[in-house]
């Protein structure tokens, strides 16, 4: 027997009690993440006092993990003069960025940082123009940075002409990678060896095509989230992700795509997943075996993704989990913890 959950009154509760079930899940759900960046509005800038160089035109702070150092609205020649002429050598942040440019293309030469190394690096195109402003890197550009760097992040830009990630080769010690907004992203095919990645965000991007094999990296935290996957393009990704042997992916995100059913056969074989969040998609049937698993998942989030029909079977192997959620734009959220039971009890065994 199929069960419709559209007709369930007691799904309706207000929203001061939505409010509070988010704050309970935030609290006492633990998702395995320790760096969370997440959208490009995120400032690696700031900081709290002056620098003792003039690094203008582009600015300069220092905060108490070093100094921050951002180039807005400034061109890559003058970029290259700053470092040029400044004699620090360590920079906890260096974040280049433009709203409006005339260029038609981001090239970035070798030696952007001269000496200078960023253990987080930002490179973000032109965020007010369409289309997006290609971007070209030199494979030397951030070569200072190769045995210093732990997070590279990029947003806004075309990578029509920037086919590989060759400029990230060597980056040996780089724990997080996110690229976001990005057009006609095919190079990510050639994403290099990195061995101490465990974060990788690829998210609102089109031009996708399936990952390479990422030994030895752990990979630990995923994010495809706003790539427009279907189906096939969700479950050809994923293979490609399970292709690399020795990931232990804790936390997968595929919201806001185009999914229209689980990608089950793709997810039972993440072993130790204990976070899936497949929230903002159209999957108005989860059937049966669909989310079943034999390792302990903790928080499963279906966040507006338009379910009318759960089928019988559908959920199997919760034995030890701590949340399941949902939540629907016509309807608000059913909670339900350890034991399951009342209404879900015919479909959870």
């Amino acid at each position: 027997m199929l069960i419709d959950i559209s007709s369930w009154p007691f799904l309706f509760i207000c929203s001061f009690c939505v409010q509070v079930l988010w704050i309970v899940l935030f609290v006492l759900a633990d998702v395995g993440e320790t760096v969370e960046i997440d959208s490009p509005s995120t400032d690696i800038g700031t900081g709290r006092e002056d620098c003792p160089e003039d690094y203008a035109p582009c600015t300069c702070k220092v905060s108490y993990e070093g100094l921050r150092v951002t180039c807005s609205e400034v061109s890559v020649q003058e970029i290259v003069d700053v470092f040029n002429r400044t004699t620090a050598r360590d920079l906890y942040t260096f974040n280049m960025q433009w709203t409006r440019t005339t260029l038609e293309t981001v090239t970035i030469p070798s030696d952007l940082l001269g000496d200078s190394r960023a253990e987080v690096i930002g490179v973000n195109c032109p965020s007010k123009v369409t289309p997006l402003v290609s971007l070209r890197i030199d494979n030397d550009a951030f070569r200072s940075s190769r045995d210093y760097a732990v997070g590279f992040l990029t947003f806004y830009c075309d990578w029509s002409q920037q086919l590989d990630l060759h400029f990230l080769a060597g980056f040996n010690h780089l724990t997080i990678l996110e690229i976001g907004l990005a057009t006609d992203l095919r190079a990510i095919g050639t994403l290099p060896s990195l061995p101490a990645l465990t974060k990788l965000h690829v998210m609102d991007s089109t031009g996708l095509v399936e990952f390479p094999d990422l030994a030895p990296a752990v990979l630990q935290v995923l994010f495809l989230n706003g790539n427009q996957m279907d189906n096939a393009m969700a479950a050809r990704l994923l293979d490609s992700i399970l292709s690399t042997p020795s990931i232990r992916l804790f936390t997968l995100r595929l919201n806001m795509n185009r999914l229209t059913k689980i990608p089950t056969q793709q997810l039972a074989s993440f072993s130790e997943l204990t976070n899936l969040y497949i929230d903002e998609n159209y999957i108005p049937v989860i059937e049966t075996g669909s989310l079943a698993f034999s390792f302990p998942v903790t928080t499963l989030s279906l966040t507006a993704a338009s379910i009318n029909t759960i089928e019988p079977g559908a959920f199997q192997g919760f034995t030890t989990f701590y949340f399941i959620l949902f939540f629907f734009f016509s309807q608000p959220i059913l909670s339900f913890v350890p034991k399951i039971s009342g209404p879900f009890s015919g479909i959870s065994r």
